[in-house]
């Protein structure tokens, strides 16, 4: 004979009486909330963890970003009696730098980093968009230059403009992350989720690449 089932419910939830067999019950609603809150605490404790990892891979691309724009500049300067493009300052708008080196890049991407939307409420210019682009806008600074762009505040006085060449000492700064008290003093966010002044990535002039701890101001060459 099959077995009889039998259907109780009640505020413990939803049962089905199968006789000899065991009987099987839903979820109830405490349970449910128990489970709830459960993936909410996963969800607080994991979320910040994936946000790290995501901004890791996005300072790592930055400074891959960083590394193929040095290695253009200076394909350039081979091309060009070993003088290295010069900006009018190290911030946008820099028209006359992306299109020298557009025959040296794969991507217009090369020119944003990837993290810059945290600043693009603060200075459009920022923004990885074509309209930006077509004006020589981009999302880095560029240490080649007649001038020195006003975002960077006090920097201006400690540091004056200078026109890079292949034969310019190594250590100079080629590219950088874009920075200034025009950001800070509007508790802009620090590009990378970093605290202030963390590191400042960089592309110096022997071609390499590395996150630079400290003030910008005081760490710069």
């Amino acid at each position: 004979m099959g077995s009889e089932e039998r259907y109780s419910g009640g505020s413990e939830g939803m049962c089905v009486d199968l006789g000899r067999y065991r009987a099987r019950c839903g979820f109830t609603l405490i349970e449910l909330l128990v489970v709830i809150a459960i993936i909410a605490i996963l969800a607080a404790i994991l979320f910040p963890v994936f946000a790290r990892a995501r901004e890791q891979a996005r300072r790592s691309s930055c400074l891959s970003n960083l590394k193929q724009l040095g290695l253009a500049s200076m394909m350039y300067a081979q091309d060009y009696d070993e003088v290295l493009l010069v900006a009018p300052t190290q911030g946008n708008p820099m028209p006359n730098v992306v299109q020298g080196l557009l025959p040296y890049v794969k991507t217009r991407q090369l020119f944003y980093c990837p993290s810059i939307s945290g600043l693009v409420p603060y200075d459009g210019t920022l923004d990885d968009t074509e309209a930006n682009f077509a004006q020589g806008n981009i999302g880095y600074y560029y240490w080649s230059m007649l001038g020195i762009h006003p975002h960077t505040g006090p920097f201006i006085a400690q540091h004056p403009p200078r026109q890079l060449t292949m034969a310019s000492d190594p250590g100079l700064w080629m590219w950088s992350d874009v920075f200034g008290q025009f950001f800070w003093s509007q508790n802009a966010p620090f590009l990378h989720q970093m605290p202030k002044w963390s590191f400042t990535n960089v592309a110096f002039m022997d071609g390499h690449v590395k996150a630079m701890s400290g003030r910008p101001v005081t760490i710069f060459k």
